[in-house]
């Protein structure tokens, strides 16, 4: 992981760690001043020379300056570098997440991808912080530190060593915790960031049926697991000073016995008591810093095997080689004999064969798990059929460039997505280069424009996340509106008249009518009475097609396409009729 790390996201700050190369030893050398500036003092004050004593505060301030100056500077090079490197990863992350298969989206919940993007790399900027700076300023303070006190008494300094050395392995076994804890603290921030956006997007649902106390009580469990989590954490880090602690005591209590001793008998000057005191409580500091970040270290390696894992996912919808591109204007759309199950669930298509001709406009009707919405996502590669063909102009989807693929739809889902932006940049999103007045024609072909005019800012009226300032129908009729400007030679529409009132929905049909004509229109229907108007319908049941044909003809045919459309006509006009179907009956989903 540490590897990694060098290699993709701070080898290419080089130049800037050069840079800091000298700030970190400047710092580290000034530790190791203060020994020597101790021992003369020492020296001078045993020889009664009190002369070159009043020099001791001048060099201290001095040393104090310069250390001050290469301290500052550090913090300020460090911060870049690893902010850097935690942009670089972000984008790298972001960009695998956009390469992912849809489906590998839908699987993970949206709180834990965002507690990657936040707690996770949390713990990777202090590990960087604390590597780039203080690991190399800490390290070399030791290593000056241990020299002065070998280059003062070699073998006094080699029992100081051997009694730190004492700490090696107890460090190592807090660090294998604290890489377990790291990693399990975590994955339980993605639980609890995924419990609070199901939580707050849920808001409706919680108030409507009472579930406060429910949602207080889940959150509240959640936050308690957070805290034991932390703690853990916590209590890890804190092995490590205590037991830095007392072996830097001991030390320093080996220094007072055997220097005392050597002073009595003449074998050591009162500066060599003084710098061994001044490098053992530099030494001590330095250690105690390198133990602690033996700990945020292994958190820092759990961390990073989280971000990596996501970035390293490979999609398993990919060009082929040598792809080519769809070059059509009214394609004919073909579906053969296509299989289709999630991972290892049970089958959603088996053998589903039909086709679209050029021009044509059909919708997909059946009851709840047919596999209508599944025909949609096939069709671009959300997913990839696991038998069979889809064909377009006779050229398999998998044949295809996934751009010349994808940029020949326009897709309206029933599920509407709007960005926290103005209402011209949404529809924009069909056509980026999109001219305003090519905006207000789609607008006022999605039957929108009219609602526009009369807001103050217009288009550039804000629509707030998720488009939270508008009504279900104002928002479903910006989505088609950037279904229109897009101007795509296949349509696909999931229930797109789903959140319309009745007045809306009849210019939504007039509308969608004429943006069919020389298109192919794929819809998927839940509301019969919506497609009336559509050249054909196709009805699935259990992944096939068992019906199709034109809405008079299947009526007459007396099969499920007619139960479905008698079920749905009973509930709309029967007061207070259920709206589901009889026992035994299919229902339409």
């Amino acid at each position: 992981m540490l590897r990694r790390l060098w290699q993709g996201f701070l080898r290419p700050q080089t130049s800037r760690l050069l840079a800091l190369a000298p700030l970190i030893a400047l710092a580290a050398a000034t530790s190791g001043g203060y020994v020597f500036i101790t021992k003369f003092a020492g020296d001078q004050i045993q020889k009664g020379d009190s002369a070159l004593v009043y020099q001791v505060p001048i060099w201290i301030l001095a040393v104090a300056g310069l250390r001050a100056c290469a301290l500052y500077g550090q913090a300020i090079l460090t911060s870049d570098i690893a902010l850097r490197a935690l942009r670089d990863i972000q984008r790298a992350m972001f960009d695998a997440l956009m390469r992912a298969d849809f489906i590998r989206l839908q699987r993970e919940p949206v709180g834990g991808l965002v507690s990657r993007f936040t707690n996770d790399l949390s713990v990777v900027s202090e590990g960087l912080i604390r590597s780039i700076g203080q690991l190399a300023r800490d390290a070399l303070t030791l290593v000056a530190a241990l020299g002065a006190m070998l280059w003062i008494d070699w073998p006094l300094a080699s029992l100081v060593i051997a009694v730190f050395a004492l700490a090696a392995s107890p460090l190592q076994r807090i660090g294998k915790r604290a890489r377990r804890d790291s990693h399990a603290a975590q994955t339980q921030m993605g639980e609890l960031a995924s419990a609070l956006t199901e939580s707050f997007s849920a808001g409706r649902l919680v108030r409507s049926f009472g579930l406060e106390a429910r949602e207080t009580g889940r959150l509240r469990a959640l936050f308690e697991a957070r805290r034991k989590a932390q703690m853990r954490l916590v209590r890890n880090r804190a092995r490590a000073d205590p037991l830095l602690e007392i072996l830097g005591a001991a030390a320093l209590a080996v220094v007072f016995a055997l220097i005392g001793l050597r002073i009595t008998q003449g074998a050591a000057t009162v500066g060599d008591i003084f710098a061994f005191i001044a490098t053992i409580a530099t030494a001590s500091s330095a250690a105690r810093g390198l133990g602690s970040y033996n700990t945020l270290l292994n958190e820092t390696v759990a961390a990073l095997t989280r971000v990596f894992a996501l970035v390293d996912e490979q999609p398993r919808i990919k060009e082929r080689a040598g792809a080519s591109t769809l070059h059509t204007r009214c394609p004919r759309i073909r579906f053969a004999h296509v299989e289709f199950a999630y991972d290892q669930a049970p089958p959603v298509l088996s053998g589903l064969d039909f086709e679209l001709a050029a021009g044509e406009s059909v919708a997909l009707v059946g009851p709840s798990g047919a596999g209508k919405s599944t025909v949609l996502n096939l069709l671009p590669r959300l997913h990839d059929v696991c038998g069979g063909q889809i064909l377009i102009d006779g050229q398999d989807v998998r044949d295809l460039t996934l751009a010349s693929l994808r940029g020949a739809m326009a897709l309206v889902s029933q599920d509407v997505v709007l960005f926290d932006d103005t209402i011209g940049a949404n529809i924009a999103l069909g056509k980026a280069e999109a001219s305003n007045a090519e905006i207000w024609a789609a607008a006022k072909a999605a039957a929108v424009d009219a609602f526009i005019s009369g807001l103050a800012q217009g288009l550039e009226t804000r629509v707030g996340a998720g488009g939270i300032q508008l009504s279900g129908g104002e928002r479903q009729r910006i989505a088609l509106a950037r279904a229109f400007l897009r101007n795509a030679p296949i349509l696909l529409l999931d229930e797109a008249t789903s959140a319309l009132d009745a007045e809306s929905e009849e210019k939504i049909q007039d509308a969608v009518a004429r943006l069919s004509q020389g298109r192919t229109t794929l819809m998927v229907a839940h509301r019969l009475a919506s497609i009336q108007r559509v050249d054909r319908i196709i009805v699935l049941d259990e992944g096939r097609v068992c019906e199709s044909g034109t809405h008079e003809a299947l009526l007459q045919r007396n099969g499920l396409y007619a139960r479905l459309f008698r079920l749905q006509s009973l509930a709309a006009l029967t007061p207070g009729a259920a709206l589901g179907p009889p026992a035994h009956s299919p229902t339409t989903g």
